[in-house]
């Protein structure tokens, strides 16, 4: 996917690169949440895959994100790739580095023994300490498959967002899941600036000691072409 975009490439030709991939080792992809621009827009599948209209074409200056969900064996693990495209905002770059922050402070907490509440708190704190905005929970369970981090009261901070109404807090839940080994998660770090966001992440597992990456590549802002 990294490879795939560039300026001038169409959102539907890295989705296919991805995919394509994915199954070349024998995987599937059950799909993906894909989009692209130079600011925030709501995340989700690409709109050309159910609207009438052409899929995207990627400029210079452009983040691309994406949430790959990858199933092998009734098992599943998900990826976020976040691609930037030629010089990006400096919020964008600063967000990157809060979000992978985050990401580092979920891998030290995520050990046997400890609470899910005290991870996802881990994970929110560099966000909150930096003044930024969360698109949704920071991590969230696989197996088991309950298991939610909090995402602060009207946490979208971005132009437009007034005339919604309010939205309340989500707790984490279950906050007093005690962890243990064999355990997976699917980190998802995101950090916003204005209009700016970035996602990293993958997936975890617990340990015998600590956290397990699965995919530590994904855990960073990627440089299209890289």
């Amino acid at each position: 996917m990294v490879e795939a975009t560039r300026p001038g490439a169409s959102e539907a030709a890295v989705y296919t690169a991805g995919t394509a991939a994915a199954l070349s080792y024998g995987t599937v992809v059950a799909g993906m949440h894909l989009w692209s621009g130079s600011e925030y827009a709501a995340s989700g599948p690409p709109a050309w895959s159910y609207r009438p209209q052409e899929a995207r074409i990627i400029q210079d200056g452009d983040v691309l994100m994406a949430e790959v969900f990858c199933n092998f064996g009734m098992r599943t693990s998900q990826h976020q790739v976040t691609i930037a495209v030629g010089e990006v905002h400096e919020d964008i770059e600063h967000a990157a580095h809060i979000a992978n922050e985050a990401y580092r402070a979920g891998l030290d907490a995520l050990r046997p023994g400890a609470a899910f509440g005290d991870i996802a708190e881990a994970m929110l704190a560099p966000v909150e300490a930096a003044g930024g905005w969360v698109r949704g929970p920071q991590v969230h369970a696989l197996n088991p498959c309950v298991g939610l981090a909090r995402i602060p009261a009207n946490s979208l901070r971005v132009e437009g967002v007034e005339q919604y109404p309010d939205l309340p807090e989500t707790p984490t839940m279950p906050r007093d899941l005690v962890l243990a080994k064999g355990m997976t998660f699917a980190f998802e770090p995101s950090c916003g600036f204005e209009r700016h966001l970035v996602t990293v992440g993958g997936t975890v597992l617990v340990g015998d000691d600590g956290a397990e990456e699965l995919n530590p590549h994904t855990a960073q802002l990627l440089r299209a072409g890289g």
